[in-house]
């Protein structure tokens, strides 16, 4: 039976949108260029199968070429799954499977003769889009299912009316335009369904038997598996993406095989020296220690201690798989530090903690259906500084630690369906940890909102040392550097002229002079040597050790940063006169933090830097507008003698707008609805000799445009141009216009 040709297109059509349905759930998961590639290699199979099939010759040769073109195109995806994951880029087997469901249903539409052929492709594609849409999250999905609901009536109804036209007289047609008023009605119907059940149907549930993007993941299908939760082995299986939450009150994961921080640092920096306590005590004379941190007792509050007198750390193997051996994974920008520890008192050797912030709780907050808990001191800043909130995911895998990893200036954090206060606390350090508990569970994701701090704050916000003259205060901003810009030349120091290498071992018992005279060492060296300057300029300051996101780190495929033993990092922060810490990175290799300038600061800078510049240019504008009717005179004249190269006509034009040009700059525009003949004449009116000539040139102008073609007068023409120029116009006196 021969196929209609409308049929064919229509079944095309529907079989394409059914594959469409599919790239939502595909494109911002998997990688761009496989993803396209694949896109691509289908469109070009399915040229090709519609061109031979089409123009193609009734030959054996034509019908192989057509069949192995849409063989091809039904198994693209398939082959696509495999070569990506052969290289490195896994496509998720749910998303490929649904992909070659499309692409079989598009085969079979442009393979199909009969029409049980082409309804076995209208099932197919109607079940994939109405599947696709209902799987998906984002608002717009639906449109797609409607987009196809009004084709697939369309070739009903068409098609409904095709039989009934073999049965209906000649004289006989329907008086309506039953198709179309047939889609409208089907599209209002799904519209009007929509509205009726909006915001009445609850959540979807999630599905935990390892199918569709929904499910925890596995290895292989990690870009599609962002959501999964479960327990067992699916909670197992959702390690592999950051995204995939795992519930914290599991109780499967309580094996204590997992590396604690302290035993991190000891691993990468060196395990700390075995002294007694007087020993360390005098280990820093004291005419090297300035009064404000000479405090030499270890506090009983913090109940830790960093030590700066290290022995070499040993030799490390690095390992290939770094997701296997990642500590927690983190779905946010690289080049950060993840604080974890922070010490405020230095005793010439030991750091320790004297702060205690333990105290505070955290305040709950309701954001869009989701609680949220907030430092109350960061938290009205926080929501008066929306803009400047970022907010990233941080998923602990084996971190033996109750303290929640997290960026500089963290206000607060979220943990999905986790609704109780006594979940999470301040330590008496400062930082967000979860109490009364051994370790925070493997597997949970927590979100944590994080305050960006601009360049204006630090300039405006770091207080100044005062000093003293004959014992009475004084502070001479004028002879005294900014406090950051002290900072930055002692960062900048650190960073350029010494060495960054945590092998080198500690010879002598005051490590820091130590590391001042042979210019290296390890990064803890690098932060306690820019921490105790920044006291001596008259800052607050502390030790911090955590972790630190390396840019290379970022796995694209995953969609997060593997954060490994080998990332454990020391730096330094320093307080502003409202109580907040910002980060320094005194070690070279490691990024500096970035604090963006506001727009009005980088205005202030460019302007001083580039002052002369800009008096330069103004005086040049100055003179460029003072002299505008020379330059624009000599670029009018250019134009003029350009366009002799072009035919009458246009030349007519061209003329026309020049001298317009010319009276506009000298304030003589020709007036609205004004013709030009009137214009020019009365332009002109007290020049006898240009009124000659305008008066020939609007003569040849008219016949060139309402009369018969003919030759028209170029010297006459480029005379009128030429003598009706800036200079005469102004010397002509002006006639009072109607």
């Amino acid at each position: 039976m021969l196929t209609s040709p409308r049929k064919r297109t229509e079944i095309i059509l529907l079989a394409i949108l059914a594959i469409v349905a599919v790239v939502p759930l595909r494109f911002f998961v998997e990688s761009k260029l496989w993803f396209l590639t694949e896109m691509g290699t289908l469109l070009v199979l399915l040229a090709v199968a519609e061109v031979v099939k089409t123009f193609g010759v009734e030959s054996g040769r034509s019908k192989l070429v057509s069949s192995f073109a849409t063989t091809l195109l039904a198994i693209t995806p398939l082959l696509f799954a495999t070569l990506a994951r052969t290289f490195g880029s896994p496509i998720a087997f749910e998303m490929s499977a649904l992909s070659a469901f499309g692409s079989v249903s598009l085969a079979v539409a442009i393979a199909a003769t009969t029409d049980r052929t082409r309804s076995m492709s209208l099932v197919a594609s109607g079940f994939l889009v109405l599947f696709a849409t209902s799987i998906s999250e984002h608002p717009h999905a639906v449109w797609l299912a409607v987009a196809w609901m009004s084709v697939c009536v369309w070739h009903l109804v068409a098609n409904h009316w095709e039989k009934l036209d073999v049965c209906l007289p000649d004289s006989v047609r329907p008086a309506v335009g039953v198709r179309p008023a047939s889609v409208l009605v089907a599209v209002a119907l799904c519209v009007a369904g929509g509205l009726v059940v909006r915001d009445r149907v609850g959540p979807a549930n999630r599905m935990t038997n390892g199918v569709m993007p929904t499910s925890g993941g596995s290895k292989w299908s990690d870009p599609a598996a962002r959501s999964g939760i479960g327990t067992g082995d699916a909670a197992i299986a959702a390690k592999d993406h950051a995204e995939s939450f795992g519930a914290v009150e599991s109780e499967i994961f309580l094996e204590s095989t997992e590396s604690s921080l302290f035993d991190m640092v000891n691993e990468m920096i060196g395990e700390p020296k075995q002294k007694m306590k007087w020993d360390r005590r005098q280990a820093m004379g004291s005419e090297n220690l300035i009064p404000m941190h000479d405090q030499a007792a270890k506090s009983e509050k913090g109940g830790a201690s960093f030590s700066t007198d290290r022995m070499p750390p040993k030799k490390h193997h690095h390992i290939e798989d770094a997701k296997e051996n990642a500590v927690i994974q983190w779905d946010g920008p690289t080049g950060i530090r993840l604080a974890m520890e922070r010490f405020d008192t230095f005793d010439g050797v030991d750091w320790t903690n004297s702060a205690d912030h333990f105290n505070n709780q955290l305040s709950r907050q309701e954001i869009d259906q989701h609680v949220w808990f907030f430092d109350p001191h960061m938290k009205s800043r926080a929501f008066s500084n929306s803009d400047l909130v970022s907010v990233n995911l941080l998923k602990v895998l084996r971190l033996d630690s109750t303290r929640f990893p997290s960026p500089m200036m963290t206000a607060g954090l979220h943990i999905k369906d986790i609704n109780r206060q006594d979940f999470f606390g301040i330590t008496n350090d400062g930082s967000l940890f979860m109490p009364e508990r051994d370790k925070i569970p493997p597997l949970t994701v927590v979100n944590l909102a994080s305050i960006q701090v601009m360049e204006d704050e630090l300039w405006e916000r770091l207080p100044r040392c005062v000093t003293e003259v004959e014992g009475h205060p004084t502070l001479d901003p004028a002879s005294t550097p900014h406090p950051y810009e002290q900072l930055q030349a002692i960062v900048h120091r650190l960073r350029t002229e010494f060495t960054f290498d945590r092998n080198t071992a500690s010879l002598t018992d005051n490590p820091v002079e130590e590391f001042l005279e042979s210019r290296r060492g390890g990064d803890h060296l690098f932060a306690t040597a820019a921490a105790l300057q920044a006291r001596e300029i008259g800052l607050q300051s502390r030790l911090v050790t955590g972790f630190y996101v390396r840019p290379d780190s970022y796995d694209f495929t995953a969609g997060h940063a593997n954060i490994t033993p080998e990332d454990v990092h020391v730096w330094v922060e320093i307080q502003l006169d409202d109580g907040r810490w910002f980060e320094l990175e005194p070690t070279p290799g490691y990024q500096p933090p970035i604090y963006t300038p506001s727009l009005w600061l980088s205005t202030k800078r460019f302007a001083a830097a580039h002052w002369i510049h800009g008096c330069l240019l103004i005086a040049i504008g100055a003179v460029i507008f003072l002299t505008r009717l020379i330059w624009i005179e000599w670029l009018l004249a250019t134009i003029w003698s350009l366009s002799l190269l072009l035919p009458s006509k246009h030349q007519l034009r061209i003329a026309m707008r020049i001298v317009e040009t010319r009276a506009r700059l000298i304030g003589k525009a020709r007036p609205t609805g004004k013709p030009q003949r009137d214009w020019l004449e009365s332009l002109v009116a007290r020049d006898v000799g240009l009124h000659d000539h305008v008066q020939q040139f609007c003569d040849v102008a008219d016949q060139a445009v309402f009369g018969a073609p003919t030759p028209i007068d170029r010297r006459q023409l480029s005379s009128v141009v030429r003598g009706l120029k800036t200079k005469q116009l102004k010397s002509i006196p002006s006639e009072t216009t109607a």
